[in-house]
C-alpha cells in the first residue's frame, strides 16, 4: 500500500513538469526586436487580409470594401485627406491588379511585398528603424511635406 502511495505522489509531482517541459515555446511577437523581416510583413498582410475578408471566402470584395469602418479624416492635405475619404479603399483599388472589384489572397500579399521591399533599402530582407525613417522621409518628401522631426 505504502508503494502505491509513494508512486502516485511521484506521479503527482512528475507530470506537471513533464506536460510544462513539452509545451512548445511561443514565437517572438513581429517587430519585438525593431526590426520586420518579409515573413512577419506577409504574416501581418494576411492577418489584414483575413479581417477584412469578412465572410471568409478568400476574397475582399465591393460589399466588404463598403463595409471597413471608415477613420476619421484630418483638416487639410494629410496624407488620409482626398477623394473617396479612407485611405485603405485607395490601397485595396490599388490591389485589385486586374480590376474585377475582387481582391484576392496573392493580390493582397503582392501589395505588401512591394512595400516592403520600397522599404528595405539594403534589401538583406529586413527593414530597420533607419530604414522605415528613410522611407517616411522619402514619402514626405514626395508629397510636399516636412518630416516630423
Amino acid at each position: 500500500m505504502r508503494s502505491l502511495i509513494a508512486a502516485a505522489s511521484l506521479a503527482g509531482i512528475a507530470l506537471p513538469t513533464i506536460v510544462t517541459a513539452q509545451t512548445p515555446p511561443q514565437p517572438p511577437r513581429p517587430m519585438a526586436d525593431g526590426v520586420l523581416t518579409r515573413e512577419e510583413a506577409l504574416a501581418r498582410a494576411d492577418r489584414r487580409f483575413d479581417a477584412l475578408d469578412t465572410d471568409h471566402d478568400g476574397k475582399i470584395t465591393a460589399a466588404e470594401r463598403a463595409a471597413m469602418p471608415q477613420r476619421p479624416q484630418p483638416t487639410g492635405d494629410g496624407p488620409m485627406q482626398g477623394p473617396g475619404g479612407h485611405r485603405g479603399d485607395r490601397m485595396l483599388e490599388r490591389a485589385d491588379t486586374n480590376k474585377d472589384g475582387i481582391v484576392t489572397r496573392d493580390e493582397f500579399r503582392a501589395v505588401a511585398t512591394r512595400m516592403f521591399d520600397r522599404q528595405d533599402a539594403n534589401k538583406d530582407g529586413r527593414v530597420d528603424a533607419a530604414e522605415r525613417k528613410q522611407w517616411r522621409e522619402q514619402r514626405m518628401a514626395r508629397r510636399g511635406g516636412q518630416p516630423a522631426e
